[in-house]
């Protein structure tokens, strides 16, 4: 039993908000005929005072964001299908993609979107 990996780009979407949603097929061979289909959707954001809004700092200090965080966070979705069969993984994997712009798009691109995700893993740093 190989394992290939047949890891690439599908797309990448410029987001209203200035950001880009990178989506990946990171599928791979489990068996001679099945695989286990990925899709792995990311958004890299740097952490600048552009991104939030006024009134979202307050008590915070975008020092100490970065100090915690880094000048970059990312934001990853990552989903798996296991055990299907070599001639639905195309099919499967479209689904998948269909399925996460359906569903997240409109908020992934929203202005609010980066401002929220960086605090949250702020916060949740902190704890």
């Amino acid at each position: 039993m190989t394992s290939a990996l047949s890891q690439s780009m599908v797309n990448r979407v410029e987001l209203k908000n200035g950001h880009t949603l990178i989506i990946e097929d990171l599928s791979r061979q489990i068996g001679e005929d099945a695989f286990v289909v990925i899709l792995r959707a990311s958004i890299s954001i740097d952490v600048t005072n552009a991104i939030f809004s006024p009134d979202s700092l307050k008590g915070l200090s975008i020092d100490d964001i970065i100090k915690t965080l880094g000048d970059t966070v990312e934001y990853e979705y990552r989903v798996e299908r296991n055990m299907i069969m070599d001639h639905e993984k195309d099919q499967v994997f479209k689904d998948l993609k269909d399925t996460f712009i359906k569903n997240l798009h409109a908020y992934l691109e929203k202005d609010v979107f980066p401002e929220r995700l960086v605090l949250k893993q702020y916060r949740d740093a902190c704890k």
